[in-house]
């Protein structure tokens, strides 16, 4: 044991050197730091994201865009410097202020499931195809640093004052009947599945009543048209929605919206298949410029407006459609 101490002694005072900058250099490559940088992310087919029991292929593909986040390094850093599509954000501003990386990776993972849950609902409901919804959960995934409340992220809303809450337009109903300063106790069951009671105090949002907490709804659509997602654990939120609707859509109806076309889009779908706006269109966009994209599906309003303005100033020969509903992308595509 002696020798081998003196040994290893040895070496180390003989290549001290080559070791100090080994772990110079692992450092520098792998210390992050409290920055994550933006930049251009790819295209997920979302014929890959989805199984239905109709065998059917398109000609060409319907595509969700994406942002690349990465977690800040020395390299990372440098490059950053000389790319001028990529962008150095502090942590703080990629969260909420008072969430952890953690809260905000669950939040994003309610809202996939939400926007996979909404989008089904929507390529049903126009689809001719007998549904029904059942088991629908209503989740706190995010509470303002205003609310007064000790609700926390995690909780299931069970009832509120009694009254039972069977999805989330009920809560926001029941809330709006409400007062500012007005008290609601809260039955819930937590992360970890315990029940417990909560309160809160409605705070003044725009002169309404509110919660201060963001609330995400889960539910089943149960049909004879069975339907299974294939999202991997990395992959969340819910700016693919919009892409996903039409593309269940298409399955269900085994109707080719391609024309042999790389279609890509982004935004969210609500229950009346309105699409909302999103984070990240300038990127989103470059990702699919790169991608050798044929179509850009945007949701209007500021989405759009930003899009055009990048896809002027960089000279991109793509179609730029903006859109305000799943029907309105639709009819573009069946064009």
């Amino acid at each position: 044991m002696k020798n081998l101490f003196n040994n290893i002694k040895k070496i180390i005072k003989e290549y001290y050197k080559v070791i100090i900058v080994y772990i110079l250099i692992l450092a520098f490559f792998l210390i992050e730091f409290p920055y994550y940088i933006s930049a251009p992310g790819g295209l997920i087919d979302t014929d890959d994201k989805i199984e239905t029991t109709e065998d059917f292929k398109m000609s060409g593909s319907l595509n969700m865009a994406y942002v690349s986040e990465i977690h800040a390094t020395a390299p990372t850093l440098i490059i950053s410097l000389f790319n001028g599509d990529w962008d150095v954000q502090k942590e703080e501003e990629v969260k909420n202020d008072n969430e952890t990386i953690e809260e905000k990776n669950y939040r994003n993972k309610m809202l996939l499931e939400e926007a996979n849950d909404t989008a089904l609902l929507v390529a049903y409901k126009h689809s001719d195809i007998d549904y029904k919804i059942t088991n629908n959960k209503v989740y706190i995934t995010y509470v303002d640093e205003l609310a007064k409340t000790d609700l926390k992220i995690g909780d299931r809303i069970l009832k509120v004052d009694n009254q039972e809450i069977v999805d989330k337009n009920g809560l926001f109903s029941y809330i709006a009947s409400k007062n500012i300063d007005d008290k609601i106790t809260m039955q819930v069951e937590d992360i970890d599945g315990n029940k417990k009671t909560r309160k809160a105090t409605l705070i003044n949002v725009l002169d309404e009543p509110k919660v201060g907490a963001v609330v995400t709804e889960t539910f089943d659509v149960e049909s004879d048209e069975e339907v299974y997602f294939n999202f991997k654990d990395s992959e969340s939120g819910s700016s693919g929605g919009l892409m996903l609707t039409l593309t269940l859509y298409s399955h269900l109806n085994e109707i080719d919206l391609t024309n042999g076309k790389t279609i890509v889009g982004t935004g969210t779908i609500d229950i009346n298949g309105n699409v909302g706006e999103i984070s990240g269109i300038k990127y989103k966009l470059i990702g699919a410029v790169n991608k050798k994209a044929d179509v850009f599906l945007v949701p209007a309003g500021d989405n759009y407006e930003e899009a055009k303005k990048v896809k002027e100033e960089k000279g991109y020969d793509i179609d730029l459609v903006p859109v305000e509903t799943f029907e309105e992308a639709l009819k573009y595509l069946e064009k």
